[in-house]
């Protein structure tokens, strides 16, 4: 049989069998030294790792303001809320900034992976922030008061 390494030290994969095997299980095997290292990750790796942490970065972003999420945000675009308007304008300006960064920053390492290869954080740190784009957190309880009169009933 065929083993290789993953990413977490304590599974393998059976390449002959594709089971993935926990360490301790009876399946591990006695010497380890059968086991072959991890294959070295490429830039697709790389991209595939990072590209889900921004969005969930845009994510938490917008539910930090209530939001069920980046989508639920900009569906307010144009709403008579005034706060609720201009979170959907500075979330799609924002939004739209971080992806074309996120590309044109890929491809300045036209398909190698950097060295040393940045943690998430570090991206982020790296990226555009929503704040440069109107974004601002409201305080929990803030009263938004509509620019659209409410007609009353009798």
């Amino acid at each position: 049989m065929r083993y290789v390494h993953t990413e977490n030290p304590d599974i393998i994969i059976c390449l002959d069998t594709g089971t993935v095997i926990p360490r301790g299980n009876y399946l591990w095997p006695d010497d380890d030294s059968v086991i072959e290292p991890a294959p070295a990750p490429t830039f697709a790796d790389y991209v595939a790792r990072f590209t889900p942490g921004l969005q969930a970065w845009m994510e938490t972003v917008a539910r930090g303001n209530a939001y069920d999420s980046v989508l639920s945000c900009v569906s307010y675009k144009g709403s008579g809320v005034a706060q609720f308007a201009q979170d959907a304008t500075a979330m799609i300006a924002w939004r739209d900034a971080l992806w074309r960064w996120a590309s044109q920053w890929q491809a300045g390492f036209n398909g190698q992976l950097p060295n040393p290869v940045p943690t998430l954080e570090q991206v982020i740190s790296l990226a555009p922030q929503p704040s440069s784009f109107g974004w601002v957190v409201h305080e929990p309880g803030t009263i938004i008061e509509s620019q659209v009169p409410v007609e009353q009933t009798s």
